[in-house]
């Protein structure tokens, strides 16, 4: 009798550990540390039928992510609102609140290339699909830098040509006062 219980509470222990352990998605590829030279971020698709999809999915979710981690435009809306009915001990009180968070993110991601994966498992027909996207900060701050310099010289050519038309219109006045 004592046998069958011990058996009974090793087996119960034994189902208990691997149920629990059966609902827990390891990882399957790792991302390292971003720094000051390179970005990584990881990318995750669940509950595709194909498999090429699922890579896609889960290239451009890595891709957002560090696209993300660049620049973002957050809007937010809160709402939040009570209000009292009645008096005293049959006063009911009503409450509201809302929130809502709206993201967007608008980046070229020009530099950006696949660190790690991607892997796809199959489990019953759905693939999942994970993915590790790395970018280079060096070309990108020196597109940046780029950039900067032709805003610039944009700028000087614009006031150059104000400059132009300020001198032709003051040549323009002088001329127009000057008895001949």
């Amino acid at each position: 009798m004592r046998i069958k219980r011990q058996l009974l509470t090793t087996c119960l222990v034994l189902m208990t550990l691997i149920g629990c352990a059966a609902g827990v998605v390891k990882q399957k590829v790792t991302t390292p540390a971003s720094d000051q030279y390179t970005l990584y971020a990881r990318g995750v698709s669940e509950g595709l039928m194909r498999e090429n999809l699922s890579e896609r999915a889960a290239q451009a979710n890595a891709r957002n992510e560090l696209a993300t981690s660049i620049q973002t435009h957050l809007k937010s809306l809160t709402k939040s609102a009570s209000e009292q009915i009645g008096i005293g001990k049959d006063a009911e009180l009503n409450t509201m609140f809302s929130e809502a968070i709206k993201q967007t993110v608008n980046q070229v991601m020009n530099f950006s290339t696949i660190h790690e994966g991607p892997v796809t498992t199959e489990k019953k027909g759905v693939y999942r699909s994970e993915v590790v996207v790395k970018l280079d900060l060096s070309p990108v701050n020196q597109e940046m830098m780029e950039n900067l310099k032709q805003r610039k010289r944009l700028y000087e050519r614009f006031r150059t040509s104000n400059l132009f038309k300020e001198l032709e219109s003051e040549i323009d006045s002088e001329s127009t006062g000057q008895p001949e």
